[in-house]
């Protein structure tokens, strides 16, 4: 049987939860909250209350009162089918498939992974880019990791992808120092010229460990500063072409528009990840724009390919994601795309583990509860002004 939202479905609110006013917490419990949600719409919590449901949940004023509304089963209220409009399907699946409420089928209701089962797909299939496949293998292998938590699970399938280095390439580039020069950005390398004269370079460390060699712009204001998403360009080509890559980039960068900033993996571990270069733009149309002037340049480089992010060229070698708003998502571990992505899906996937799906594989519920954060996972093309919805946990 099919899900269909129709105007005579029958919905409560989950009664494994209760709603409680972020006032009425305690000061360790709101502490807490603020700290997974610091949006101004924050209303309070659903805490669990010994049943099925998973946790707590910080919720909206405008999903606390459609939980309120619901306490007593009945039919959607109309101020939601009004109020709601083009997004009532989606916010009313997302809300069934998390157990924040449950749909009355069969005589009982029932709510979380398995009503995902009845949606159909809410993709066309119609043009899948060439990063599905890829991300999709990603799943797959985090499906097969069961025995791990979430935390760490997140943590592989934001690495996947990330190639093998043999013992050859060690001893050739066997510190940071040598992986400068390969790519010509040390001090004395034939792009460090370019580099002093248009970047003020920064160090993107964790402790003793050095990450990223970063550069930001002169002319343009860091990225941090904005209160709006960010766009980065990802570059992804072989080891081996990382030399020209990186040449034609930063040749480029100065005559382009609205870049803020970009930075490059340290060392062999980092040109050996899949995003190993990034280009941070304010706008995504100036993104566009340069995609379009690289492709040209770097027809013969080969790629290595990003999980999770849309394609800018057909091969895998350019593509790009858009960052969270700066300060949106507090208590994350990172406000980095693919970072927001992959922690995401590694929920989704840990939640299918005991959910008995019948028709479904984790790996395609993990695909079809992201699409209802507002990103076409075929495509991997976050949706315009997809952010509000997406951050809210409930």
């Amino acid at each position: 049987m099919e899900f269909c939202l129709h105007e005579n479905s029958i919905f409560r609110a989950n009664p494994d939860y209760k709603l409680v006013l972020v006032d009425r917490l305690s000061e360790p419990d709101r502490r807490q909250l603020h700290e997974a949600d610091c949006s101004e719409d924050l209303y309070g919590a659903l805490v669990p209350q010994g049943g099925s449901a998973q946790g707590w949940r910080a919720v909206s004023c405008e999903t606390a009162l459609l939980f309120t509304a619901l306490l007593e089963a009945g039919p959607l209220p109309r101020y939601a089918l009004r109020c709601l409009g083009h997004d009532l399907e989606p916010t009313i699946k997302r809300l069934l498939v998390d157990g924040v409420l449950q749909i009355l089928l069969s005589n009982e209701f029932t709510c979380g992974p398995q009503v995902a089962e009845l949606f159909g797909t809410l993709r066309s299939h119609s043009s899948r880019s060439c990063n599905f496949d890829l991300a999709v293998s990603a799943l797959r292998y985090g499906q097969e990791l069961s025995c791990l938590p979430q935390t760490e699970l997140g943590r592989r399938l934001y690495s996947y992808g990330r190639k093998p280095v043999s013992p050859k390439l060690q001893r050739r580039l066997n510190d940071p120092a040598a992986v400068a020069r390969f790519l010509g950005i040390a001090e004395e390398g034939i792009l460090a010229r370019s580099l002093h004269r248009h970047w003020t370079h920064v160090s993107v460390s964790h402790g003793a460990l050095e990450f990223w060699w970063q550069w930001l712009s002169k002319s343009e204001p860091p990225r941090e500063t904005a209160q709006r998403a960010s766009f980065k360009l990802y570059l992804s080509p072989v080891v081996d072409d990382m030399p020209e890559a990186l040449e034609t980039l930063i040749r480029a960068l100065p005559r382009t528009q609205g870049v803020t900033g970009f930075k490059v993996g340290v060392g062999l571990w980092g040109i050996s990840r899949p995003d190993k270069i990034v280009v941070y733009f304010a706008q995504l149309d100036d993104l566009y724009r340069f995609a379009d002037l690289l492709r040209t340049r770097l027809s013969g480089c080969a790629a290595h390919g990003v999980p999770f992010s849309a394609a800018a060229s057909e091969n895998g070698l350019l593509s790009w994601g858009a960052d969270p708003p700066h300060g949106a998502t507090k208590g994350e571990r990172t406000t980095s795309w693919r970072m927001w992505v992959t922690w995401r899906l590694a929920e989704y996937l840990v939640s299918a583990r005991t959910a008995a799906l019948s028709t479904m594989e984790p790996w395609q519920y993990a695909l079809e509860r992201l699409s209802l954060a507002g990103i076409d996972t075929d495509t991997w093309i976050p949706a315009d002004g997809m952010w509000p919805a997406a951050l809210e946990r409930a």
